[in-house]
């Protein structure tokens, strides 16, 4: 019985150990935790390239956001070049095939799915000279990022120049996160649309989604645009609001610094 009752008592003492072995552990990790309260917010503004409104209201913009610049239009270096000397992200927004809209919306050389392969890396090519950008967006692509042929065409490029994929989520059926694994490309899919609406006060309600999402999973990507879709009614919200969000811990990024912060 003796013999017993050690065997407990040493079976007791083994738990009790691995129970405060656990909880120093399970403490240590909320420390951490709750020290590490900040969260962010990646704005990308759509349509830079042209000469749609509110451009010079969204270069003056006091946080850190990306510009999506159109290739092959009369602004797209320009406004390229003044992003960067912003402090800011450019990704190519790249315009793709859509089952809906007109196909003038696509501009002048857009990727449409009855291209050849070499036609189209020829296109995206000439759509990425330049290595200032840190990656591409699709313009539209509802029809184009459904196709695994083009997609894949897409992601072998990208995965060659080390480029992030920001996903405008045009449909649910994108091919982007399966083909983002395979070719080891980061994807980023876009939570919120902030404008389309004459309403400065919808878009406001929009960012105030895009912080709530934010908070819930540590980050959100929201996409704005210049021009008739946005502009300066999209530039005045974010400038409204800015300042309430980093009150709440929010911290304004650009996608590369987004990635390197949740992926690595």
């Amino acid at each position: 019985m003796k013999v017993k009752y050690r065997l407990n008592m040493g079976l007791a003492a083994a738990v009790i150990l691995a129970s405060l072995v656990i909880n120093s552990v399970r403490t240590a990790s909320e420390a951490v935790m709750s020290e590490n309260t900040r969260v962010y917010i990646a704005v990308v503004i759509d349509d830079f390239g042209g000469s749609g409104e509110g451009r010079e209201e969204m270069f003056s913009l006091p946080v850190k956001f990306t510009g999506a610049v159109m290739p092959f239009m009369e602004n797209s270096k320009t406004d390229a070049a003044r992003l960067i000397a912003g402090g800011n992200d450019v990704l190519i927004h790249l315009p793709m095939e859509a089952k809906t809209g007109k196909k003038s919306w696509l501009g002048e050389k857009p990727l449409l799915t009855g291209m050849g392969d070499d036609e189209i890396k020829a296109l995206l090519e000439e759509a990425l000279a330049g290595d200032y950008a840190v990656g591409v967006n699709n313009h539209m692509g509802s029809k184009a990022t459904e196709d695994e042929r083009i997609m894949s065409l897409l992601f072998e490029t990208l995965s060659e120049k080390g480029l992030i994929f920001v996903d405008s989520m045009t449909t649910a059926q994108s091919k982007s996160e399966a083909l983002g694994e395979k070719y080891n490309v980061t994807v980023i899919k876009r939570d919120v649309f902030l404008d389309s609406t004459d309403s400065k006060a919808e878009v406001i309600k929009n960012l105030e989604k895009t912080r709530d999402i934010a908070k819930e999973k540590g980050y959100a990507l929201c996409i704005g645009h210049v021009g008739a879709e946005g502009g300066t009614i999209t530039a005045a919200a974010i400038a409204e609001v800015y300042k309430n969000f980093e009150a709440e811990g929010i911290e304004f990024v650009t996608v590369s610094r987004l990635k390197e912060i949740i992926w690595g």
